[in-house]
This record gives C-alpha cells, sequence and structure tokens, in this order.
C-alpha cells in the first residue's frame, strides 16, 4: 500500500513579501555519522536543472576540522566561505544535525535564501518547554558508544534512523553500509553530539524572514512529529509537512520528498511564500 504524506498548511508565509528574482541552489547538509553522498537517491530524484551542493560537514565524510562542528556559527561561517561565488540564492536543506547548520547558515546569510528543515529541529535536546525532543540521555547513550565498538554504534544508529519505515531492515543495511563508505572521524562525531546537546536555534527559525518549511516523519524514533506543533507555534505562517515513515524514510523512497523540494525551490526562486 501506498502511504502519502499529509501537508499541513496553517496560513501563508508572508515573511517572503520581497520577490528574490533568483536561481536557487539547494545546499544539502546531512546528518550525524554520514557524508554529502547519503543524498545520492534524492538527488537523483530531483528535476535535472536543479542546481545542487551537498558538503561534508566538518569530520565528516573527507572534510577535516572536526572541531569546528561543535559550534553551528562557526561551521555555517565555514560553509559560507566554501560555496562557489556564483550561489546567490542558497536554499539550506538540512536533515537531521544538517537542520542546525542550515539554520545558522540562513542566519549569517545577508541576501534572498530558503530554510528547509528535513527531520530536524532547532533543538535536539527535550527541554521542560521543548518536550518532542530527544532526551539528554539518548544523546549521552551514543557519547558513551563511542567508546566502544564502531560497527555497533553504525548498526545502532542506523536502526534507529530507519525505525518506523515499511522496510526497516533492508533500510538499515544501505544506511550502514553508507556510514561504513565515508566514515566520520572520531573527533567530528565527538563534535556533533556536542552541537546536537548544547544547540539551541529556535529564535532563529521563529524570527528568519526568509521561506521556510519544515518536512517530518510520523514513525520518526529521533525527531518526534510532534514537534511540528511547536515549531508552528514559534512561525505560525510556517508550512510543515508529516509524513509516514522514519527518520531517513527519504533514503528509501526520495520522490515525495524531491517533489517538495522542487516546489519550495521554485517558490523560492519566485519569492513567493512557503
Amino acid at each position: 500500500m501506498i502511504r502519502k504524506p499529509v501537508v499541513v498548511v496553517q496560513g501563508a508565509d508572508v515573511s517572503a513579501a520581497k520577490p528574490q528574482g533568483c536561481t536557487p541552489t539547494l545546499v544539502l547538509l546531512h546528518g550525524w555519522g554520514f557524508s554529502g553522498a547519503v543524498w545520492a537517491p534524492l538527488r537523483a530524484a530531483l528535476p535535472g536543472a536543479t542546481q545542487v551542493l551537498a558538503p561534508d560537514l566538518p569530520g565528516h565524510g573527507a572534510a577535516g576540522d572536526a572541531e569546528t562542528l561543535a559550534d553551528a556559527e562557526r561551521t555555517a561561517a565555514a560553509l559560507i566561505a566554501s560555496l562557489p561565488a556564483d550561489v546567490e540564492c542558497p536554499v539550506w536543506a538540512g536533515w537531521s544535525l544538517g537542520g542546525l547548520v542550515a539554520l545558522a547558515a540562513a542566519r549569517q546569510w545577508s541576501g534572498p535564501q530558503g530554510v528547509l528543515l528535513i527531520g530536524a529541529t532547532p533543538r535536539f535536546a527535550r527541554a521542560d518547554d521543548w518536550p518532542a525532543a530527544l532526551p539528554l540521555a539518548e544523546l549521552e547513550g551514543f557519547r558513551a558508544a563511542l567508546g566502544g565498538d564502531r560497527r555497533r554504534l553504525e548498526r545502532r544508529l542506523a536502526m534507529l534512523c530507519a525505525r518506523g519505515s515499511l522496510d526497516a531492515a533492508s533500510l538499515a543495511r544501505r544506511l550502514a553500509a553508507q556510514l561504513q563508505a565515508a566514515p566520520a572521524s572520531p573527533e567530528g562525531l565527538q563534535a556533533g553530539l556536542a552541537l546536537l546537546e548544547a544547540a539551541d536555534l529556535r529564535s532563529v527559525w521563529a524570527g528568519l524572514e526568509v521561506p521556510a518549511a519544515a518536512w517530518l516523519q510520523v514513525g520518526d524514533a529521533l525527531v518526534p512529529a510532534a514537534v511540528a506543533d511547536d515549531l508552528h507555534g514559534l512561525r505560525p505562517a510556517s508550512r510543515i509537512v508529516r509524513g509516514v515513515g522514519g527518520h531517513a524514510e527519504w533514503f528509501a523512497r526520495p520522490r515525495p520528498l524531491a517533489a517538495f523540494v522542487a516546489e519550495f525551490l521554485n517558490q523560492c526562486s519566485a519569492g513567493k511564500s512557503a
């Protein structure tokens, strides 16, 4: 049975009232432990004319400067400095940890842009005023696991990303292969966990005057879909999509997300509401 995402649109995002009139460049920012290569299924499903960048974040894939990743602002600054000179309208699309970097980059960028959170949230650690998030103990558990069997850690992460999918076992194997093909450094993993534990970019999500949207999954074991209500509370005009599946559902079935991304890019290009 094909399960379609449910699109929830509450109001129109009027924050992007000024026309942008530029060609957007999709900047895909991966999650903890992965690399830019993880985006291959989504890139293949996007329209052929889409301009795409998928860099490795610090300490991940082929990227060095691992300790930079502990600070979203430093990571964003390095990312912006690395962009090709012809990028005029970046659309920061961050999955999981990459969502934090996307928000930090959007805060620093001064021109036309857009922000898309994919299985991401401006705050990953649970707080009294932010209940739809990971318990800090869960993140601390990952930190403790860093000193143990690396393959076991990769399998654990892959299983959590795949949980909630129609074919979770198969997806977990594919994700584990991704983690092993372009492994993050131990320092990169430590820095990424520090970012996940400490970052709080809720004010950025609430205050950016650019097109913004979020793509969530109701079976996500790492970013509870209930955070949609909190995201909407901070930004009432935002568009939130809640599909059925797990944290990495888009990796197994990229077409629904690809269609949404293509639509969002068109809106950013035209300066329309998100």
